[in-house]
């Protein structure tokens, strides 16, 4: 039997067929994929203008903001200018302050070395004071003990004072006491009779003065002395004026009879000479 023999089909023209069919079959498909993804965009940017308006007007509300907001800046930028200018004004006169604080600050701590220093001077002042205080207080009551001291010694000044101008007047024989006054007298028989008698603590001198006499001729005066203890006498314990036993006789009527006296007891007596019976009125003055 005999085989017929088909012709061969080229096989470029058949891939190119397929290719072609392929790319046909992508690209429908693509268009039509293509075609739900662009009515969905389509959607969307519709979505997207609504809202692109939309935000148109918020942004021309924005706009008007941002000018508003911008004059407000212009105007605050002015204002912080201002302010800079005031800062830097300030900036300069904290810069002069802080300098006059660190000069003041140099003037404190040189003034806390002086009070420093001045404390010190017055502690010592008052330690001081206070020894002061304590000598003061001494010499206060040395001064009292002198004070009584020297009143004390007044007294004793005004004693002694005393004791002087008595002194001076028994020197000058200026004081005076009358031991007899006028007093009359009779001798008796014996020729002697004792008128006064009295202490003598100075030396000084009698005055016997006769102012009447029986007979004065024959009358006179004598005295005893006996000596006191502050008389240095180691030989005598007294004496008799005249010392011979006799008397010292009147001159006269009226007459005075003057006899030294010691310290001691003193006696005077009136004398006749002939032992007679006689009789005077007589005075005695103790000077001194």
């Amino acid at each position: 039997m005999k085989t017929t023999r088909r012709a061969a089909i080229p096989l470029v023209p058949v891939a190119l067929v397929v290719v072609i069919v392929v790319i046909a079959g992508a690209f429908g498909y693509y268009f039509l994929t293509a075609s739900g993804t662009i009515s969905s965009q389509s959607a969307q940017i519709s979505t997207q203008s609504s809202q692109i308006v939309s935000l148109g007007s918020v942004v021309s509300s924005q706009s008007s903001q941002v000018s508003t907001q911008s004059a407000q800046i212009t105007s605050q930028s002015g204002q912080i200018s201002a302010q800079a200018a005031q800062i830097a004004t300030q900036a300069t006169q904290i810069a002069a302050d802080n300098s006059e604080i660190a000069n003041l600050t140099s003037k404190v701590n040189s003034l806390k070395t002086q009070v420093t220093a001045d404390q010190a001077e017055i502690q010592s002042l008052t330690s001081g004071y206070t020894k002061a205080n304590a000598t003061i207080t001494s010499l206060n009551s040395q001064v009292a003990s002198l004070s009584m001291q020297i009143t004390s010694l007044n007294g004793q000044i005004t004693s002694l004072q005393a004791q002087v101008s008595m002194l001076e007047s028994v020197t000058g024989l200026s004081d005076s006491t009358t031991e007899l006054n006028a007093q009359t007298f009779h001798t008796g028989s014996g020729g002697n009779v004792s008128v006064v008698t009295f202490t003598a603590k100075y030396a000084g001198y009698l005055a016997m003065t006769v102012t009447s006499a029986s007979d004065y001729s024959n009358e006179g005066g004598t005295m005893g002395i006996t000596y006191a203890s502050s008389v240095n006498s180691p030989d005598y314990l007294g004496i008799i004026i005249p010392f011979s036993n006799g008397f010292y006789p009147f001159g006269g009527v009226p007459d005075t009879l003057i006899f030294p006296v010691a310290p001691g007891t003193i006696t005077v007596y009136l004398a006749t000479s002939d032992n007679s019976s006689q009789s005077a009125t007589l005075s005695v003055i103790y000077y001194y």
